[in-house]
């Protein structure tokens, strides 16, 4: 019993012995690491400077740029110049062998555009009346059309019709009896065909077509200037035929007039030998419809109505007064 106790008392003293030792001991403390200082930069070695030298000089220099004209052709050439090829060889010439034609040149090409007009153009400030008596032109359109040359070879095949009647035909009537008109009350008339003269000079130019239509209703007759008009005067009288052929024919007036009647060939005298000259004053009728039964009734069974309202427009325009004694057209018979 004494030895268990003993046991017991020198157990608990060593607890409290190591008891007394822990509360001694001082708290851990939290272990601070210092920050890493900032690297300081370091120069590269320091080459010196006759070793530079001596390694420029162990690099072989480069060639020289051979001269241009030197030159292979598969080298390129230095920036700014040009290589100079060699000359081409010599045509080989073959005996019996026709030379190529000449490319024709596209219809409505530029450089088909000639301008066979010599010298400044004219103005309206230019215009002054021919030498001589007062001359009418009445061009009869699309007759002798197959006289043309060639400058004018669309016109060879051109022109309408009705049921046999060629549109020629109606217009030379037509103008063979305004043209009669005309030199009863003491006018010259050149009665013309499709082709004019070379710049062709008259006081007025009328030229007289008829139109045609796909439409039996289609119905009218126009009356153009051209549209590059350098006497300044073809408009005035463009106005006077309108008034006086709707007056004498009964046939309505269409508002509206063809791009082809205002750049109609016998007006464009840059680019036709046959046209009229720039000084003179020309205007396009197209007196009515082939296909049409009304206008027929007046251009084709009556003619004289509407030679009647072509030459009383003549004697109305300004620059074309009757040279005569005082005549009208009502004294003027018709056969």
């Amino acid at each position: 019993m004494f030895r268990k106790a003993g046991f017991y008392a020198a157990g608990g003293l060593v607890w409290a012995l190591a008891g007394m030792a822990l509360q001694d001991r001082p708290a851990a403390s939290v272990i601070q690491i210092p920050r890493m200082p900032p690297p300081i930069p370091v120069a590269p070695p320091a080459v010196p400077t006759a070793a530079v030298e001596s390694a420029r000089e162990a690099v072989p220099p480069s060639p020289e740029p051979a001269p241009v004209g030197s030159r292979p052709l598969h080298e390129p050439a230095t920036v700014g110049s040009r290589p100079t090829l060699p000359a081409p060889a010599p045509a080989v010439s073959r005996p019996n062998q026709p030379a190529p034609a000449a490319a024709a040149p596209r219809r409505g090409n530029a450089s088909s555009r000639r301008n066979v007009w010599v010298g400044p153009i004219p103005t309206a400030a230019d215009w002054a009346p021919p030498e001589g008596p007062v001359r009418i032109a009445l061009q009869a359109g699309h007759w002798r059309a197959d006289e043309a040359p060639a400058e004018l070879s669309g016109l060879r095949d051109n022109g309408t019709g009705f049921q046999g009647k060629a549109e020629w035909e109606v217009n030379l009537e037509i103008a063979e009896r305004a043209a009669k008109l005309l030199q009863g009350v003491g006018y010259v008339v050149d009665v013309l065909p499709a082709v004019v003269p070379p710049s062709y000079r008259a006081h007025l130019f009328i030229s007289i077509h008829a139109d045609g239509s796909r439409d039996a209703r289609a119905s009218g007759f126009r009356v153009a200037a051209p549209r590059n008009d350098a006497t300044g005067r073809a408009a005035g009288a463009a106005r006077l035929l309108e008034q006086s052929y709707a007056d004498a024919t009964g046939i309505k007036r269409l508002p509206t007039v063809t791009r082809r009647m205002q750049n109609y060939y016998a007006f464009n005298f840059r680019r036709y030998v046959h046209a009229l000259h720039p000084m003179t004053i020309g205007v396009i009728l197209e007196t009515g419809f082939l296909t049409s039964a009304s206008d027929r009734s007046v251009i084709v069974d009556d003619p004289d109505r509407a030679a009647r309202g072509i030459a009383a427009a003549v004697m109305a325009f300004p620059i074309t007064p009757p040279p005569g004694p005082a005549i009208t057209l009502a004294d003027v018979q018709l056969d």
